[in-house]
């Protein structure tokens, strides 16, 4: 399979079978992916890796505290919170990705869309062998209290989590937006 057929083959998985993901894939295919950005040396970056059943119920209680405890979610169904925790528990792995800031906005920006190039190398390289993932920077994951939780310091940045497993059936793919709609050519005066 050639690079464009693997970058234009990849789709988000929603739904994951049960098979674990092993911690030492994550780390090898994470080493490879950061390998292939020109400069990671520089990137400064970490994961969090939620594998066992202990670790991803513990993540789902960290992101339901923010959400259970908000005017919405004070109103939400006790049955609607467990299924989401459920769902998310059920899972087989997500890794938390987390990057540094610089002593600048244009240095921490920069830091950012390298580690944003590493996840979607990593993303690349897990669906070479069958890996799906989901990335996800949903608004429940977005408080001071979650971050708190997963131990994000003062000079680091929630970049997302990355929801992974092996699936049975990836989803079609869905009809692109040409790049001509997505562009403006400059003309000057």
């Amino acid at each position: 399979m050639s690079l464009a057929e693997l970058i234009r083959g990849r789709r988000t998985i929603r739904s994951f079978n049960q098979t674990p993901v092993a911690r030492e894939l994550v780390a090898e295919l994470l080493q490879q992916a950061a390998g292939l950005y020109p400069s990671a040396e520089d990137a400064v970056w970490r994961c969090i890796y939620a594998g066992t059943p202990e670790s991803r119920g513990r993540l789902a209680d960290y992101m339901m505290e923010h959400m259970t405890g908000s005017r919405l979610g004070k109103w939400m169904p006790g049955k609607m919170i467990e299924l989401f925790k459920k769902r998310f528990t059920g899972i087989p792995g997500h890794v938390v990705v987390i990057a540094g800031t610089g002593p600048d906005r244009q240095a921490s920006d920069r830091n950012y869309a390298a580690v944003c190039s590493i996840l979607q190398n990593f993303q690349l390289l897990g669906w070479e062998r069958q890996l799906g993932m989901l990335w996800d920077t949903e608004p429940m994951m977005q408080s001071e209290d979650f971050y708190e939780r997963l131990g994000i310091r003062e000079n680091e940045r929630f970049v997302g989590v990355l929801h992974l497993g092996y699936y049975n059936k990836a989803p079609r793919g869905r009809a692109r937006t040409s790049a001509e709609k997505k562009w403006t050519v400059y003309a000057g005066s």
